[in-house]
């Protein structure tokens, strides 16, 4: 009984002491999966840049400080889907869970936040509410006119290594093209 007790205590340390250090006990992360539409047409949009990135947080007196730590990139399918594999199962990790960037020449876009702010029922991208089945975002992204286009403002992450957003680059070119920039 006493060490049931005593493994019981140094159990429950080791995870309080993980925790303020920001490391994350046990934590599934991923897959990330959604379906990007217009807004006015409700149809699919193909080739979608959806980029997550996932970064170390590492706790100091000062508060906590965020670096690069991986990134995965996709395109949607010809139905507007799309999937990104997360960093599977974590222990006693320091790792974030994925923050998210959606991006498309035309279209409004989602910047750099994280994939967890989604799920919050008054999350709004341009008062388009964003709904879920299951676990798969329905995300609604709105045609945008040249003038709103060329108003757009964005750094599209600039903290990631450029192999690792190349079909976001190439997309960003692409609207560059477009707007004659």
């Amino acid at each position: 009984m006493r060490k049931i007790l005593l493994i019981l205590i140094l159990t429950s340390l080791v995870l309080s002491v993980t925790s303020c250090y920001g490391f994350a006990p046990i934590r599934k992360d991923g897959p990330y999966e959604g379906r990007v539409i217009d807004v006015d047409t409700q149809q699919p949009i193909e080739g979608v840049v959806v980029l997550g990135e996932w970064s170390r947080e590492i706790i100091t007196p000062g508060g906590a400080t965020h670096n690069f730590y991986d990134a995965k990139e996709t395109v949607t399918d010809k139905n507007g889907e799309f999937r990104i594999e997360g960093m599977v199962l974590e222990i006693l990790s320091n790792v974030t869970p994925m923050d998210v960037l959606i991006f498309k020449a035309g279209y409004e876009h989602i910047g750099m936040g994280p994939w967890e702010s989604l799920k919050k029922s008054k999350y709004l991208i341009q008062k388009i509410k964003i709904r879920w089945e299951g676990n798969k975002a329905i995300i609604p992204l709105k045609k945008w006119s040249l003038e709103e286009r060329r108003n757009r403002f964005g750094s599209y992450y600039v903290d990631i290594p450029a192999e690792k957003k190349q079909l976001l680059l190439k997309e960003i070119e692409k609207e560059n093209r477009e707007l004659g920039r």
